[in-house]
């Protein structure tokens, strides 16, 4: 049995486990308790009445056997009495004068016996020769006048004891005789019957409550009762079942005996004077009846205990089954739990190290990848100190600076070159092989780390120990030998832009790009330089005259990255009028359009593009070719712009669906949020005046106005499948009360959200 329970019990989903665990080990305990507390009452109660039994028929042993003993000692007396023997043998007669004394004498000691007895008695004397029996109730008669004559009869003389016969032994015998022979032990000249009142001993019987319907006997050797405290039963047979039990001759003890319907103790304990038994017999289910009492207390007891135990099992099983069930509902793709709870937990807990270990593999081969663009970003001042502090540690960078930071930035002086001689594998694969370059150059003499924010460029950003000049010497130093040795193994010439120490990593993004605007005068003071602060301001010329026409060059670019085309005709203009002003000789001229070519050729590689798909030649070379500033405007007006132009308005027909369904869904997705078309134009890359058109070409409908159909969307549906209280949609759908949501709310849909709320349920409950 037990092994068919271990198979079905494991089988079991977990929650019946517990709950069948539960139960037994609440209730199972109640129980064996209740069973062991239910055993010991009833033992205990069973040797208690064992043990009161015992000693009852001791007692009345103790007095019935010293009474009889008293009789049994007076026959001895009378019987062995000179006189009573005398009398015996002599016979009576009232003629022989020696037989006339015998007899008074007889007579008188029998007297005087009578009187010294507490035990009133009679005396029979029979005289077996003479055929005569002297009483001393009823004087001389013939023996076969004699009361007891039948027991006269069968009885057989013996010298080693006397005879006891109890009341109704035989016909009209209602005292209790005593029978013992007088004369010689060879001859048996008289037979002595004691006859006396069982009043006495019946009395004593009956001064013993037994209680419970239970019988107190005397039953002498041949199974008669010779004492019993129902006098009608002296002298009757012990039924068979009990006569059988006493026939055991075992000592002392209680045994079950079955009679009729019924079974009953019995006790006996033996006589140590004669062969009596004094037996007590006790119906069972009176004796029991305490004992099975307590044990239905007690279960009853144990019951309730069971049954409370077991309804707190029941409830705790349940509640230490919530969490997995709560756990179970938050697993994707579930709204109840259908099998096991605990091997569903299991199952999605080895999905979820597989997915662990999954995205750990592929985190650990994109850790270069995210390396990286936290340094990027970092360039782009998208971290602030905290984060950046977090990354740091993440990522385990060698950056520390006591007293701030410097950026170095590399460039390749010809990117058209490069771009054209390296391409897809062969572009990265340089790319990564000068980023290392300039990180072992580095790495034994300061704590830097290294990036490559875009093609051609590759970023240095070294913490700073110690502030001066010997500092700024080192960097300078590290650039050069960067450049001598890009230039001996790769045949390249990189020009660095180095900036100015600032205290705190935020002061990295500004280091950043000061270091690209040393870079755009490359083109003006030459290729294959390290270009810092100091070396501009020791050509304040140089500096003043190409400031401002390369912040004209920034502007154009911004422009063109909006897409307003105008705008970049306008400023190109100025440009051109501000250029002889600035400027003298031809050659800064062409470093000047040189570098807004390799902005704009930047800013396309940002976008996805680059410029050598617009244009079937170098444009790089073309620019150099120009001789003039009257050639290169026409080149810029007549070629460059409106390829830039056809460009963005093929990009912006196909990109324009694109770019609205991801403004939709960013504010599907954001509607919880603070929603905004300045943020939205930032995130996508447009300018807010062209997202707007775009989106009002698209979905007819405003931005801001289409944010607000979400929202109350949104709020349609927490009303109606929810019990959402309406101040925390508010709050949810950030706004800033609950009037200003209801009011917009009532605008939209002409009831408040209490009222659409009751009546969109209304009409549930009228469908269903």
């Amino acid at each position: 049995m037990s092994r068919q329970l271990i198979p079905f019990f494991s089988k079991l989903p977990f929650q019946r486990k517990l709950l069948l665990s539960s139960i037994l080990l609440s209730v199972l305990p109640v129980l064996l308790l209740g069973s062991a507390a239910s055993y010991v009452a009833s033992s205990s109660i069973q040797k208690e009445v064992n043990a009161k039994h015992e000693a009852t028929l001791r007692q009345i042993e103790l007095q019935v056997d010293s009474m009889l003993k008293r009789f049994d000692y007076m026959t001895i007396q009378i019987a062995g009495d000179v006189t009573i023997e005398k009398s015996a043998r002599l016979g009576i007669s009232m003629d022989e004068p020696e037989k006339l004394e015998a007899t008074l004498d007889m007579v008188s000691t029998l007297r005087k016996y009578r009187t010294l007895s507490d035990v009133p008695f009679n005396a029979y004397l029979i005289y077996n020769k003479f055929n005569t029996v002297y009483s001393t109730s009823l004087g001389m008669l013939l023996t076969k006048d004699f009361p007891y004559y039948e027991a006269l009869r069968q009885y057989e003389p013996s010298f080693t004891g006397s005879l006891f016969l109890p009341s109704n032994t035989y016909p009209n015998q209602n005292d209790f005789l005593i029978v013992r022979p007088v004369g010689s032990s060879s001859t048996v000249d008289g037979i002595l019957f004691l006859e006396a009142d069982p009043t006495r001993l019946y009395e004593m019987l009956q001064s013993v409550d037994m209680g419970d319907g239970s019988q107190l006997l005397v039953v002498n050797g041949n199974g008669r009762i010779v004492l019993s405290q129902q006098m009608q039963e002296i002298g009757t047979t012990l039924p068979a079942p009990f006569a059988k039990r006493l026939e055991l001759k075992t000592p002392a003890s209680t045994e079950a005996v079955a009679y009729g319907d019924e079974r009953y103790n019995v006790s006996v304990h033996r006589s140590s004077f004669n062969d009596w038994a004094y037996v007590i017999i006790a119906p069972q289910d009176a004796l029991t009846a305490k004992a099975s009492l307590i044990r239905k207390v007690t279960w009853l007891i144990a019951g309730f205990l069971a049954l409370l135990w077991g309804l707190i099992a029941l409830f705790a099983s349940k509640r230490l089954y919530y969490p997995i069930r709560s756990l179970l509902l938050k697993l994707p793709g579930r709204t109840k739990p259908s099998q096991d709870g605990l091997q569903q937990l299991d199952a999605f807990m080895e999905q979820v190290m597989d997915t662990n270990k999954r995205l750990d593999s592929e985190l650990r081969e994109q850790a270069p990848q995210l390396r990286e663009n936290t340094l990027i970003k970092l360039l782009q001042g998208e971290w602030n100190e905290a984060e950046f502090a977090l990354k740091s540690q993440q990522y385990d960078f060698p950056l520390h600076g006591k007293n701030g930071f410097i950026v170095c930035l590399f460039e390749v002086d010809d990117l058209m070159e490069f771009r054209t001689s390296y391409k897809g594998k062969d572009r990265s694969l340089m790319m990564y092989a000068l980023t290392k370059l300039v990180e072992e150059v580095a790495a034994p003499q300061i704590a830097s780390v290294t990036v490559s924010p875009s093609l051609g460029k590759i970023a240095l950003i070294a913490g700073a120990d110690n502030v001066g000049e010997a500092f700024e010497s080192q960097i300078e130093q590290l650039t050069v030998r960067v450049r001598h040795q890009t230039k001996e193994l790769f045949r390249l010439t990189l020009t660095a832009g180095v900036s100015r120490i600032r205290p705190t990593y935020r002061g990295i993004h500004e280091s950043y790009l000061e270091a690209g605007d040393l870079l755009s005068f490359r083109h003006l003071l030459g290729r294959d330089l390290t270009i810092s602060h100091q070396a501009l301001e020791s050509k304040d010329t140089l500096k003043q005259s190409a400031r401002n026409l390369i912040k004209r060059q920034k502007t154009i670019v911004k422009r063109i990255a909006e897409g307003d085309m105008d705008s970049v005709y306008a400023e190109f203009d100025e440009m051109i009028r501000d250029i002889p002003h600035h400027l003298t000789g031809f050659k800064p001229v062409t470093g000047i359009f040189t570098n807004l070519v390799a902005e704009v050729d930047h800013l396309l590689e940002q976008l996805g593009f680059e410029l050598t798909s617009l244009f079937a030649y170098n444009v790089y070379a073309r620019v150099n070719e120009l001789e003039s500033l009257e050639q290169l405007q026409d080149w810029f007006i007549q070629e460059f712009f409106p390829a830039l132009l056809s460009h963005y308005e093929k990009r912006n027909v196909t990109n324009q669906t694109k770019i609205v369904q991801q403004v939709v869904s960013y504010i599907q997705q954001g509607a919880e949020g603070e929603l905004s078309l300045q943020e939205a134009s930032s995130r996508f890359g447009v300018s807010q005046s062209q997202l707007s058109r775009m989106f009002k070409d698209e979905m007819n409908v405003n931005f801001i106005d289409y944010c607000i159909e979400v929202r109350m969307s949104r709020a349609k549906e927490w009303l109606v499948h929810s019990d959402m209280p309406i101040k925390q949609i508010a709050e949810r759908l950030q706004y800033t009360t609950t009037q200003n949501f209801s009011r917009a709310f009532k605008q939209t849909t002409g009831m408040s959200p209490g009222q659409y709320r009751d009546s969109v349920r209304q009409r549930s409950d009228g469908f269903a």
